[in-house]
């Protein structure tokens, strides 16, 4: 007599018979007209998907880049060996570049991971928590202040064009894209309902980077001024004043 599974054990054949990992699970599926596994295969055709769609929304980039053919056999790949283990699916992108990195189909194009997460940093940015800007007249005394930025600021040095790229990528403009070799360090945060982006001198990058880790301004400063001497602070606290990117409190 064969034993009934245990409702964790039926949950656990549930996920690999829809992931195609292999499940005996379709022995305890009632057909109803129509064959158990082929009723399992609805349910896996579905979430497949809505992941491939998920990562499509979130890396449109990538997909303009590799063609839809490579992006869909990418992110089937993806999927299997990145599952999502939540409900919402905000999450499941995020090993997506490093995946990138290690697929040999992809090793030409050297820059594409980088390209991804950037995508992937301005999906984080879109949903960062929101925050109220520091008034300007609180400069007045530097001493007690907490250097936070705002929730949404991001930031990826790349040693490609990575920003020049995705710019191409996502509203090309007929031309050969022509990459120089130069990398960009860029800035993302989100300004109303969308997400920003700009490139930024390393010196300011080291700055804000600095910012972020450590709220100290001196300490910012000092990592700044190691990459360049004339390194001027107050050019770099206007920008962000003027984005609203130092948060109060």
């Amino acid at each position: 007599m064969v034993t009934a599974p245990t409702l964790l054990e039926l949950q656990r054949g549930f996920a690999n018979a829809v992931l195609d990992r292999g499940s005996d699970l379709a022995q305890w599926v009632v057909g109803a007209g129509l064959a158990p596994a082929a009723r399992l295969q609805v349910y896996g055709n579905a979430i497949a998907s809505t992941q491939i769609e998920t990562l499509r929304a979130t890396y449109p980039a990538v997909q303009a880049l590799v063609g839809e053919a490579f992006f869909e056999a990418a992110a089937t790949r993806y999927r299997l060996h990145h599952p999502s283990t939540r409900g919402n699916l905000q999450a499941f992108g995020g090993a997506f570049a490093a995946f990138l990195a290690t697929m040999p189909e992809a090793a030409a194009l050297a820059y594409l991971p980088d390209v991804a997460q950037l995508e992937w940093l301005r999906q984080q940015s879109a949903l960062a928590a929101e925050a109220s800007p520091l008034a300007p007249a609180t400069l007045d005394d530097t001493t007690s202040l907490s250097w936070r930025l705002h929730p949404s600021v991001r930031l990826l040095g790349s040693t490609h064009p990575v920003l020049t790229i995705w710019r191409y990528a996502t509203a090309p403009e007929g031309e050969r894209l022509q990459l120089d070799g130069r990398g960009e360090q860029v800035v993302l945060w989100r300004d109303g309902g969308e997400v920003a982006m700009t490139v930024l001198d390393a010196a300011s990058f080291a700055c804000i980077a600095a910012l972020i880790d450590t709220r100290d301004l001196e300490a910012a400063y000092a990592a700044a001024r190691a990459i360049d001497g004339a390194f001027d602070l107050a050019v770099c606290l206007r920008s962000l004043l003027k984005h609203q990117l130092i948060a109060a409190g």
